[in-house]
């Protein structure tokens, strides 16, 4: 198969296993392809259920089912993450061999999260499939007009807020579950990279297009998430400046949150 049909393979492939074979010896190719009809969702298993919005968390992460709950949304967050690396891949029709070699370096290392947290879900007692899941992500990232919008909306925001949450969370998990923490950690780690891959992307393709980089993020951002940003939008700083975020950008982000009213709800309602 050509490069292009076998990132459509990667999407379709219902297995973390099968999509990662795929991935192993994938050589991006030269030259430009038209952008296929995307599918309405990627593939999963067929018993896997799968529900419109994801349920709220209502009790700690010290609660083991909860726990593993979470766990079990992290997974199919990593699941989801390979299939938006690809299809940045299939958005990127004609452009340098070294943005495909970057995201496809990022799809297989989100199948290596996917495993580690499947394995943990595993041992726990509570494998892959025992929740429903949802394919938010898959649908923000498919109504994307273009790349330099998915580029904003994957890597930039939606795997941007992951830092956040995960900086907020990881000293909690080390008191409760080194286990967890452990593999938790390691996303993180990889995950500021990813966020800064997209960071170099979004810049080029920016320039590519004659825009403000700034620009055109705050612009994306409060046409797609002005009205979902949480208040107070914490943010982790450290590790979003490690992934070569502006302090524009952090102003922006900071400055639109500012705006919101706090959620309606008991403080702590959906807290891990």
């Amino acid at each position: 198969m050509r490069y292009a049909e076998v990132l459509e393979a990667v999407i379709a492939a219902p297995t973390v296993p099968e999509k990662a074979i795929l991935l192993r010896d994938l050589v991006p190719e030269d030259g430009a392809w038209p952008m296929p009809q995307l599918p309405e969702q990627p593939g999963r298993p067929s018993d896997l259920r799968i529900v419109a919005d994801p349920p709220r968390r209502r009790r700690g992460l010290s609660d083991p089912r909860a726990r593993a709950r979470f766990l079990h949304a992290i997974w199919h967050i990593e699941v989801s993450a390979i299939d938006l690396a690809v299809l940045i891949c299939l958005r990127a029709s004609g452009a340098p061999r070294a943005l495909h070699e970057d995201f496809l370096k990022i799809a297989r290392e989100e199948a290596e999260h996917a495993t580690l947290v499947a394995d943990l879900l595993t041992a726990e007692g509570f494998p892959p499939g025992s929740d429903p899941v949802h394919h938010r992500l898959w649908d923000a990232a498919r109504t994307c007009v273009d790349l330099g919008e998915q580029l904003v909306v994957i890597p930039r925001f939606l795997e941007a807020r992951g830092l956040d949450v995960s900086a907020e969370l990881l000293p909690r998990l080390a008191a409760i579950h080194a286990p967890s923490h452990q593999v938790i950690a390691r996303i993180y780690q990889d995950e500021i990279g990813h966020v800064g891959i997209g960071t170099r992307w979004h810049r080029w393709w920016c320039e590519e297009q004659a825009l403000n980089p700034v620009g055109h993020f705050t612009a994306v951002i409060q046409a797609r998430f002005a009205d979902q940003l949480p208040s107070p939008f914490a943010l982790d700083r450290p590790g979003r400046a490690t992934a070569g975020f502006a302090a524009e950008e952090l102003e922006a982000l900071e400055a639109t949150s500012s705006r919101l009213p706090r959620p309606p709800g008991p403080p702590g309602a959906s807290s891990v």
